[in-house]
């Protein structure tokens, strides 16, 4: 609408739309959530070998999906890269799949039984039969996912805000599954399912239960040994969490940087845009970059206040597609960043650089008022005192590996005019003091006297010195001030007219004074930076009584995440306590469960390690959805043997009953790994994020099945006291052994 009004010569060009990234980020969500159900529904297929059965598992996930998206709504969550972007739709499946499998299984059976083709009805009383029989451990399975992601619902602040949307969606997805999986699904396999159904296992499971049979045989006859090599490894896997440092979030790569540019304090404006000039040059030269643009010094609408030896300098970059690495050699923003910023630093050394990106200087700007990831605050009423600590600290900083911009964020002393009255002269002189101030007021400042019409517009008149003589001392010396006696005298008489050293700009937060030190990570995490930083700090700073100092920024963010899931966690796990022994009545079987859950998180922390990524709050949040999934499977297991009552149960009993329930533990297992496998390995914008997510979930899952399936029977061996080829010496049925 501007751009049809103004003149022609003039144009209006858009330099930043965050709405590019919000379309690059969902673009990267719609991709990784159609590949991972395109896998899932792969999978599907092979292991369950019916079509007709894969076709209505797979209805299970835009159903659940859409269940999802209509109470997002009224809940005010926007699809986004956190809500949508950590939907796995392996997991939202698992309880169908449980379902179907165990009526595929109750129907192959009853055909190998009978061998007549099956009828409509004898189908849909097999159906309900196995959906009634199973639907105790699916059920309960999907609630406590569900009771896994209620401690995400306690975050606050900014993690809060960030990870409550994905909790509740993924919440929302699972029930919606839940009804799918038994009204919907079971209505379908009922009325589509054939009766000519195969009397066998897919060939693929057939040889993996054959396969599994003899491993599982093996092993129990070692099982003292493998339980302590489980335990052994658990604890040096757990070790290894030690080394993979933790930060609050991944930087998610926005396509573009801020970097904020200080010059000297005392820099004119002039020459503070010939630097800004030069320096914008001097980025321009990178072939990887599109556009840049500046903000220097403070506008009319001051939303943003900075001195004018200060700027803040955007970079558009090109798509990466069309860097030209060959030449260049560089592949990753950051290295890019690196590299303009050791530029800058050798081509004008006067100004200091903070190098980040738009989104998250102003979000580092909101949450500590600095710009930088970390921010130390020096607090005291001494400005002085503060800036000579500060100092230090910044000393100490630049030492620490990982500190890759170290500035220090308070003002310098600059020669300011201070007219000062003399109250004794103006007694004497019989003036007065306001008028002494007036005439201040009115030489320097300027002040409106009248008013100028122009038809309807208005103009205000304003009278003070001229630039020239505001800049001269011995005019302002001279101006006049009048007395009582209608006569005039100097200012100089009247008052004390100086140059003096002050600080030009006093910062405060919380109604104290307030120096800080402004450092940006790159190549460390967040959490073994400050820790080492703290130690260097604390041996070589000395602060007064009356100073304080504070870390803030992306650290503080983490300790309260850290701190709230340490409360919350272990009381969202005596709830799934409750659960399992509500489930299974007995005590031994829900400790057998628990046992699992810890063992479950090994493969989390190990690829965690190896793809050298560091803890996270999305880290956090797969480890907890990895525990859901684990007792899930451990429910199916234990369920299997709880039914089979009035049997002699001997370990060879044991090893058919687990290699039974084989496929749908590595099916509930497998479509959830394939699910989270795209958001794992994918490098479009917003994967960062995910990234994490992904990696635990699957790494967590590849060991929860192997402790499903092989420590989880081991264990159940030892609680039945049976020998790996005898029976047990009791008749009673095996629920009422294992209590």
């Amino acid at each position: 609408e501007i751009a049809e009004v103004i003149p022609k010569e003039f144009q209006i060009q858009t330099v930043y739309n965050r709405s590019d990234l919000v379309d690059r980020t969902l673009k990267t969500v719609e991709h990784n959530l159609v590949l991972g159900a395109v896998l899932v529904i792969v999978i599907l297929f092979l292991l369950l070998g019916n079509v007709r059965a894969a076709i209505i598992t797979a209805i299970t996930i835009p159903c659940s999906l859409l269940f999802a998206l209509i109470w997002m709504k009224p809940l005010g969550i926007s699809g986004n890269l956190m809500s949508l972007g950590a939907l796995d739709f392996g997991v939202i499946v698992d309880g169908t799949v449980i379902v179907l499998e165990h009526c595929i299984r109750r129907l192959q059976e009853h055909r190998k039984r009978s061998g007549t083709i099956l009828s409509r009805e004898e189908i849909r009383e097999l159906v309900i039969e196995a959906t009634s029989d199973i639907r105790g451990a699916a059920g309960f399975g999907e609630l406590i996912i569900l009771c896994v992601f209620i401690p995400i619902l306690f975050l606050t602040g900014i993690e809060g805000k960030m990870f409550i949307p994905m909790a509740l969606t993924f919440m929302l997805a699972i029930v919606g599954a839940v009804l799918c999986s038994f009204s919907l699904a079971p209505a379908l396999a009922g009325m589509c399912l054939s009766g000519k159904i195969s009397e066998h296992e897919p060939w693929i499971v057939e040889k993996m239960q054959s396969l599994f049979t003899v491993c599982l045989r093996q092993l129990i006859r070692f099982r003292f040994f493998i339980l302590g090599a489980c335990a052994c490894i658990g604890i040096a896997v757990i070790g290894f969490l030690g080394f993979c440092g933790t930060i609050f979030m991944p930087k998610l790569g926005e396509g573009s940087f801020a970097f904020h540019l200080i010059r000297p304090m005392n820099t004119h404006i002039d020459l503070s845009v010939d630097i800004q000039e030069k320096s914008e040059r001097i980025l321009k030269e990178f072939p990887e970059v599109s556009l840049t643009f500046s903000r220097l010094g403070t506008a009319e609408v001051a939303s943003d206040p900075m001195g004018p030896n200060m700027s803040d300098t955007f970079i558009k970059l090109k798509d990466p597609k069309e860097w030209p690495v060959a030449q260049t050699g560089r592949k990753t923003h950051e290295q890019v960043m690196n590299a303009m910023v050791e530029k800058l630093g050798k081509i004008l050394p006067l100004q200091s650089v903070l190098a980040s990106q738009p989104i998250e200087m102003r979000f580092n700007e909101l949450m500590e008022g600095t710009r930088s990831d970390l921010a130390i605050k020096v607090f005291g009423p001494s400005l002085d005192d503060n800036i000579s600590v500060a100092k230090e600290i910044k000393e100490v900083l630049e030492k620490v590996q990982g500190a890759a911009d170290v500035e220090l964020d308070a003002s310098e002393k600059l020669p300011i005019l201070t007219i000062t009255p003399k109250a004794s002269e103006i007694k004497r002189y019989g003036a007065i003091m306001s008028e002494v101030l007036n005439v201040v007021e009115i030489g320097l400042g300027g002040k409106q006297v009248g008013d100028f019409y122009e038809g309807i517009r208005r103009y205000p008149i304003f009278t003070k010195l001229t630039a020239s003589d505001r800049q001269d001392l011995s005019v302002i010396e001279s101006l006049p001030v009048g007395l009582e006696s209608q006569a005039t005298v100097p200012l100089s008489k009247l008052a004390n007219i100086a140059y003096t050293e002050t600080f030009s700009v006093i910062s405060r937060e919380g109604s104290d004074r307030r120096t800080a030190v402004l450092v940006n990570i790159r190549n460390r995490d967040t959490q073994s930076f400050v820790e080492e930083a703290k130690r260097a700090t604390k041996d070589s700073i000395q602060t007064k009584p009356d100073q304080l100092i504070e870390w803030g920024g992306n650290f503080k963010n983490l300790e309260a995440g850290k701190k709230r899931l340490s409360l919350v966690v272990p009381a969202a796990f005596l709830l799934i306590l409750l659960m399992i022994f509500a489930a299974l009545g007995s005590a031994k079987q829900t400790a057998v469960i628990i046992f699992t859950v810890p063992f479950s998180m090994v493969g989390g922390i190990l690829t965690l390690y190896l793809q050298n990524l560091p803890l996270s709050m999305s880290a956090v949040v797969g480890f907890i959805a990895v525990a859901g999934i684990s007792v899930l499977n451990g429910l199916v297991l234990i369920n299997t043997f709880n039914k089979a009552q009035g049997e002699h149960l001997s370990t060879e009993e044991l090893i058919r009953g687990t290699a039974s329930r084989l496929r749908p533990i590595v099916m509930t297992s497998l479509v959830a790994i394939l699910g989270f496998l795209p958001m794992m390995l994918s490098h479009a914008a917003g994967s960062e994020v995910q990234k994490p997510l992904a990696t635990v979930v699957i790494g967590g899952l590849l060991s929860s099945s192997v402790l499903s399936l092989v420590v989880l029977p081991i264990l159940m061996s030892l609680f039945l006291k049976a020998t790996p080829n005898e029976p047990c010496a009791e008749s009673t049925d095996v629920k009422t052994k294992l209590r």
